[in-house]
Formats: C-alpha cells, sequence, structure tokens
C-alpha cells in the first residue's frame, strides 16, 4: 500500500551579500615587523600559534611578537583589540 503524502522543501540559502572591498597591502617582508598572535581561547589554540610564532622567529627577523585573545563571537571594533595598532600583521587562529 503506497500512502501519498506532500513535502515541502525550504531552501536554507539566502540572497548573498557581495562586498567590493580592496585586500590590505601585503607586506615585502616580514623582517623587523610586529606581527599580532591573537586566538580565541578555545582548546590549542594558542598551541597553535606557539608553533607559528617558533616557524615564523625561525625564518624571520621579527621585531617583536605581540598576543592576545578574541572571541569571534563578538563584532570586534578597532579599539577592542588590544595593540593593534603595534602591529604591522595579524595572524588569528580558532581552536575548537
Amino acid at each position: 500500500m503506497v500512502i501519498a503524502s506532500k513535502m515541502k522543501v525550504l531552501d536554507p540559502i539566502g540572497d548573498m551579500a557581495v562586498f567590493d572591498i580592496e585586500p590590505a597591502p601585503r607586506l615585502e617582508t616580514l623582517d623587523g615587523k610586529v606581527i599580532g598572535l591573537y586566538n580565541n581561547g578555545k582548546l590549542n589554540a594558542a598551541k597553535l600559534l606557539d608553533m607559528v610564532e617558533a616557524v615564523l622567529a625561525e625564518r624571520h627577523d621579527v621585531k617583536e611578537f605581540v598576543r592576545g585573545k578574541y572571541n569571534a563571537g563578538k563584532v570586534y571594533r578597532r579599539d577592542d583589540w588590544k595593540d593593534i595598532e603595534r602591529c604591522d600583521a595579524i595572524i588569528l587562529t580558532h581552536g575548537d
């Protein structure tokens, strides 16, 4: 016996917003630069940045590393980032 039923299929994809944003200019070198290393405070995120720092320190003459944390669930304004104004480049990690 076959029972007919109707099913409504919903499309979970909304309208996509496209922004024409110019990427930040690339640094020619990391030598002499201050690099920000920020993690979201979750499991192993800081350990990953420890490894990134070690590799960058080995390969480049980085002036300084600035460490910080952030909440990936929060929209950050420029003033919310600790010591961001000191950084020439920033690397973010997400642990989970």
